[in-house]
């Protein structure tokens, strides 16, 4: 989720020099308390006990050294930690579909301010979370939200190859980042195809309807989408 840092540029002092930090900083600590806790997990538990409770491994692996009590306060550490994510979830997405109402790719509507805060968008968002979460099962959801984000990922950082210049970045990263999230996006696909082959057709249906939904928008508006900048020759 390190990616919705970006969506509170506004509200970020010194955004050109903070949200680098930001991004840097967060993406390094999670790689180290990701690790520090695959040693802790792998170091209590056996494979077996870790497949057997694979859905609360982290909890179960404090068993060992802290008792019930451990198993507790790792659960309930979960929850902050799952509200925390929620909560940054929500508030980039409600960021995000103001911003793109504001360039024009949303209706109007999304781009008014209720008590001087863009929140339409987050009760549409969180109007569609509910229907999906109470109506498709999470192994759908989550290959859903995996497979969105790598296209996602690899989109922007196409853009990015062509871009490098206006956005003083490494077009090598952008090009290695795409290559990632593709393969990542195809190594997903080839896994859920062996395991539950009906989540390939849901992905597709997603998918479709998504551009069906944005080919409709843009007959019936007339948008007419504008590069962001304009890339000068430098031949001329």
């Amino acid at each position: 989720g390190f990616e919705l840092i970006a969506n509170a540029s506004v509200d970020v002092k010194n955004p050109k020099k903070n949200l680098p930090r930001a991004f840097y900083t967060s993406v390094l600590f999670v790689i180290g308390l990701y690790i520090l806790i695959s040693f802790v997990t792998v170091g209590n538990l056996s494979v077996g006990d870790i497949v057997a409770a694979k859905d609360y491994a982290l909890a179960q692996s404090a068993r060992p050294f802290l008792g019930n009590g451990g198993f507790i306060l790792i659960a309930i550490a979960a929850l902050f930690s799952t509200s925390s994510a929620i909560n940054a979830t929500l508030y980039g997405t409600a960021r995000v579909s103001y911003i793109i109402a504001k360039d024009g790719e949303l209706p109007k509507i999304l781009d008014r301010k209720v008590w001087n805060r863009p929140i339409e968008g987050l009760i549409i968002t969180m109007i569609i979370t509910l229907f999906i979460a109470n109506f498709f099962d999470l192994s759908s959801i989550s290959v859903m939200g995996s497979a969105g984000f790598l296209l996602i990922f690899a989109a922007v950082n196409a853009a990015n190859v062509k871009l490098y210049k206006e956005t003083m970045s490494r077009r090598w990263i952008s090009i290695f980042g795409t290559m990632a999230c593709l393969v990542a996006f195809m190594v997903l696909l080839w896994q859920r195809s062996l395991s539950h082959p009906s989540n390939l057709i849901l992905l597709v249906v997603m998918i479709g309807f998504s551009f069906i939904i944005e080919i409709i928008y843009k007959k019936i508006t007339g948008r007419i989408i504008q590069p962001i900048y304009k890339i000068k020759n430098p031949n001329k």
